[in-house]
């Protein structure tokens, strides 16, 4: 039974890792490379989930159950690994919603305001930076945000918000981190709900699939209807995350990290 799992698991991955290692190759990287990841992931997790309720952690225990050498499971505890690459991906995706959710900063009919950079004793744009971007310079931010397209500064000086998605170019590091969290939170949902014997207790975790399959012809409206509809969903549900009150960590409060994510998918479409 136990190799039966570890097969189902290994076809599993495999599955998983096909279309992460394309966009590995169609960006230059070598096996070399992502095994050196693959390595410090294995060495970082296994001294997270050994290290729960002990002092300490050795590289010695954390080589046994990785099967890696305690020479190099040390290296990587000692921190001789690549350094991760900072976005502000997450930050911007918060000011977008903010500036589309906020009471302060939303108009008649739901429109987003227009915000001064800097305006003392009213709501501006270093306030909104401040409040839902904790430790971001607001300088450098408002020039990104300029750069990419998704704020635009009158000839007045206002700053007017052009969109409340924020989708980086192919080339950029965001792009490349939001591959990262989309798909590490759909399998971390998948494992979740994998380990919940009582069905009340699951995630929400849904697909709905054509199950003859659908006509090419046919595929541009559906991605319209998603687009529309998934669109309005993701914000009636991004609205009413917005307006819970904020935890207040001081007062004892447990700040859970939570969402929602919608995919469309089209099996080997343009690969």
């Amino acid at each position: 039974m136990e190799a039966d799992l570890k097969a189902a698991l290994l076809t599993a991955y495999a599955r998983l890792l096909r279309p992460l290692v394309q966009i590995l190759l169609r960006n230059g990287i070598s096996y070399s490379e992502f095994a050196d990841t693959a390595k410090r992931v294995f060495v970082n997790t296994a001294a997270t989930h050994i290290g729960k309720g002990k002092a300490e952690v050795s590289a010695a225990q954390i080589a046994i159950q990785t099967g890696l050498s305690q020479r190099e499971t040390q290296e990587i505890l000692d921190g001789r690994s690549q350094p991760a690459v900072n976005t502000n991906l997450a930050r911007i995706a918060a000011l977008l919603t903010a500036w589309h959710s906020d009471d302060r900063v939303v108009g008649p009919y739901g429109l987003p305001l227009e915000l001064q950079p800097r305006e003392p004793g009213c709501m501006d744009f270093e306030t909104l930076v401040r409040e839902y971007c904790p430790g971001a310079d607001h300088g450098p931010l408002l020039s990104q945000l300029i750069a990419i397209g998704v704020v635009r500064q009158t000839d007045d000086g206002w700053l007017r918000v052009l969109t409340r998605t924020y989708l980086p170019d192919v080339d950029a590091p965001d792009s490349v981190e939001r591959i990262g969290y989309a798909v590490e939170r759909l399998v971390e949902t998948v494992d979740f709900n994998r380990q919940q014997q009582d069905p009340e207790q699951r995630l929400f975790e849904r697909t709905v699939t054509a199950d003859f399959g659908l006509k090419e012809e046919d595929l541009p409206a559906l991605e319209g209807f998603v687009r529309q509809r998934g669109q309005q969903l993701l914000e009636e549900i991004d609205n009413w995350v917005t307006l819970r009150d904020k935890p207040d960590l001081e007062r004892g409060d447990r700040a859970v990290q939570t969402g929602l994510g919608i995919y469309h998918f089209v099996d080997g479409w343009k690969n």
